[in-house]
């Protein structure tokens, strides 16, 4: 108990030490523990660093009565919890949303005087003109995002540039896209394109 005691007070002393031992200690059975909840190693990990965090940012409010290993257990799980929460909502609102614009789908006119075009070249052609209107790094940084299905990371490596600038690059993207496109059109041009 006397060192339960001695780490919740250096936390609270902010003691970047002993936060490093107990993060060294318990950072990989953390993330064992979170990849029951998340498929996703990296997400898995992200949930662990942000539950480092938390309780570093709430030391001083700690129940120094608990068991050090037992809060962080608590403060990860309930994070993976509310994660999951979040994926759902997403997961609902991707599929309506989809739904929503496969019903206008059906209703476009295709009363061209052009060759029939397909509502997938169609929907290609529109991204494309959408990509090539942005500027050349943003837009391959947004083409390498959305159409080829690359990480931010892979995209620094690739570009030889940092993942702030891809964010940066991407973020700038995407304002583009939504002044360009509205939001539900942009949602479906860039789900249908990646089917």
């Amino acid at each position: 108990m006397d060192d339960q005691l001695h780490l919740y007070n250096a936390f609270a002393n902010h003691d970047l030490i002993a936060f490093e031992h107990v993060f060294r200690h318990y950072f990989p059975r953390l993330k064992k523990y979170a990849s029951h909840f998340v498929s996703n190693p990296d997400e898995a990990e992200d949930l662990v660093q942000d539950t480092f965090v938390q309780i570093w940012n709430d030391s001083e409010k700690l129940n120094r009565d608990k068991n050090i290993s037992a809060l962080l257990f608590t403060v990860l799980r309930n994070r993976c919890i509310n994660q999951l929460k979040r994926h759902i909502i997403e997961d609902k609102y991707v599929s309506t949303q989809i739904r929503f614009q496969s019903e206008e789908l059906y209703h476009i006119s295709f009363n061209h005087e052009d060759e029939y075009i397909s509502v997938q070249e169609q929907l290609n052609k529109e991204l494309d003109d959408l990509i090539n209107s942005m500027p050349e790094k943003c837009a391959i940084c947004f083409r390498m995002k959305w159409i080829d299905g690359m990480k931010i990371k892979e995209i620094a490596e690739k570009l030889d540039i940092s993942t702030t600038m891809v964010d940066k690059h991407l973020s700038r993207g995407m304002k583009i896209a939504k002044e360009k496109v509205p939001s539900r059109h942009l949602l479906l041009l860039l789900v249908l394109h990646s089917l």
